[in-house]
């Protein structure tokens, strides 16, 4: 386990905005939960409670639970917000965790477990989150997928999968993208040309080396000299070529 989200935990009990700052630390908790923090999620958290001054920097919470979301004494925050919870704080605390949770667009299952965890932490009537739900997004809440159904599990692994091939599979072509980069810039230095040469100039390039280092002539030169000349005639055709791929992909 991270060592640096426990030490938030902690920080957040001794902090003397501490209800501010276990509210900010609850919903930016409930924004990692599906994945890695949303700059739309975070800029909702920070708009909560602008009256309030930050004990714990609001980056500095994220960056703890973007560590490790799940620290052991995580359940001290959760116990400090239930003994601070009241009818009047708790359709503003809804509405705050409703709106982080759709702050990225979407709402996934573990978003929605959370939201009916935090109502109860709250103590809110059964009602009330399906109410305020609908009213701030202006669509009926669904209650999220049975977690004892392994059918949950098999399909979520199976998005998972999906996620992790598209991943992979964007990471390839960004590498051949970067490859075929590196293979272009040093094709156009055998030519000696820069990375913005014309097509006209690549070829005039390419015509004049090929001369210069054309076997015939170098028939009067020692072998030394015509070794080094076949190598660097060599060279310049398998420039040419890589560059007259790209002109034909």
């Amino acid at each position: 386990m991270n060592g640096t989200a426990p030490g938030l935990v902690q920080r957040l009990q001794d902090s003397p905005q501490r209800l501010s700052d276990s509210i900010r630390a609850s919903a930016l908790w409930l924004a990692v939960l599906d994945g890695p923090l949303d700059a739309r999620e975070f800029h909702e958290v920070g708009l909560a409670l602008t009256h309030d001054p930050e004990g714990v920097p609001l980056q500095e919470i994220a960056e703890a639970f973007a560590a490790d979301a799940m620290p052991k004494d995580l359940p001290k925050l959760f116990r400090f917000l239930r003994g601070q919870r009241s009818p009047k704080r708790t359709v503003s605390l809804l509405d705050l965790y409703i709106r982080v949770a759709a702050a990225d667009g979407r709402i996934s299952q573990i978003e929605r477990h959370a939201l009916i965890f935090l109502s109860d932490l709250l103590a809110a009537p059964a009602s009330l989150l399906p109410e305020r739900f609908e009213a701030l997004l202006g669509f009926e809440f669904e209650a999220p997928a049975d977690l004892s159904d392994p059918a949950f599990f098999e399909a979520a692994e199976a998005v998972a999968r999906s996620r992790a091939a598209r991943q992979k599979a964007r990471e390839a072509d960004a590498g051949k993208a970067a490859q075929a980069d590196a293979e272009r810039r040093d094709a156009l230095l055998v030519l000696g040309l820069k990375a913005d040469a014309t097509p006209i100039a690549i070829k005039a390039a390419w015509r004049k080396l090929s001369r210069q280092h054309h076997p015939d002539r170098q028939l009067q030169a020692d072998e030394a000299a015509k070794a080094a000349s076949a190598e660097r005639f060599d060279a310049v055709q398998k420039a040419w070529k890589r560059l007259q791929d790209d002109d034909d992909a």
